[in-house]
């Protein structure tokens, strides 16, 4: 299973409202969720020896750019900031698979703004991870392949509406099996493909793609030593969901193993 890591970028912008501020910096995702909420960290700087800030309205915008080059904004947020603050920024759902974030602060009007600086944010899909698990690695000429795809969104909960694409392609590369337009909203899809009796020897795979995730599996066709093991049962995976009480999440640190009860 693919780790979803959070990627931030940093931009620093001059920026002067009356005599205390010099500049902000904006810490905003590299990556973000369609229909999920990301955090734009603003933070205005002072100048030196100067401890005192005024209070700036910020304002966040999310753009893209259809076929046409026009540009389209798909939200925007503000929010009056002393020193710094986090602006919550619901993404909607988009085409597009990046957009231009555009960060101002220190507007009048629609175009009397002190200072300004963007970032880009690509889209993801609405599949975090597209599983595919073989009965067995080994077949051999005549036998029919049995494997197992499941799709699972960006809260590892089963992916519904929408569509996956699967091919079986052969050592040369040949797709010989197709399956397109295959709903994932019942879970788990079983799905087999019989080998021809003179079905070429060497590596096979299995491709699968849905909602932006992909996966690829390969197996051996042949009659060598291992294609005649008697299928096994794709071992089970499981799905769990942590929550952490108010003691735990002090203790917790993202990205180290997890130790607890």
């Amino acid at each position: 299973m693919a780790v979803y890591v959070a990627l931030l970028a940093l931009q620093l912008a001059v920026a002067s409202a009356g005599k205390c501020t010099t500049g902000f910096s904006v810490v905003a995702p590299e990556v973000a969720v369609p229909g999920k909420t990301t955090a734009i960290l603003v933070t205005l700087h002072g100048r030196a020896g100067d401890e005192t800030l005024d209070p700036l309205n910020v304002t966040v915008r999310l753009e893209t750019q259809d076929a046409n080059n026009d540009v389209k904004l798909l939200t925007a947020a503000s929010q009056m900031i002393l020193g710094y603050g986090i602006i919550p920024l619901k993404i909607p759902s988009s085409p597009a698979t990046h957009c231009t974030l555009h960060t101002t602060v220190g507007c009048v009007g629609n175009d009397e703004c002190t200072a300004k600086s963007h970032s880009v944010i690509r889209l993801l899909g609405p599949v975090r991870d597209v599983i595919v698990r073989p009965a067995r690695h080994h077949y051999r000429p005549g036998e029919t392949i049995t494997f197992w795809i499941l799709a699972l969104d960006h809260d590892l909960r089963l992916v519904r509406g929408e569509l996956a694409y699967v091919a079986l392609s052969d050592p040369a590369g040949t797709k010989v099996a197709i399956w397109e337009q295959l709903s994932m909203d019942e879970g788990v899809r079983k799905l087999n493909a019989i080998l021809a009796t003179g079905a070429r020897s060497g590596t096979w795979r299995i491709e699968a793609r849905c909602g932006g995730g992909s996966a690829r599996v390969d197996i051996t066709v042949g009659n060598g030593v291992g294609s005649t093991a008697p299928a096994a049962p794709a071992a089970e995976q499981h799905y769990v969901e942590l929550r952490f009480a108010d003691s735990m999440r002090r203790r917790y640190k993202p990205g180290l193993p997890f130790v607890g009860r």
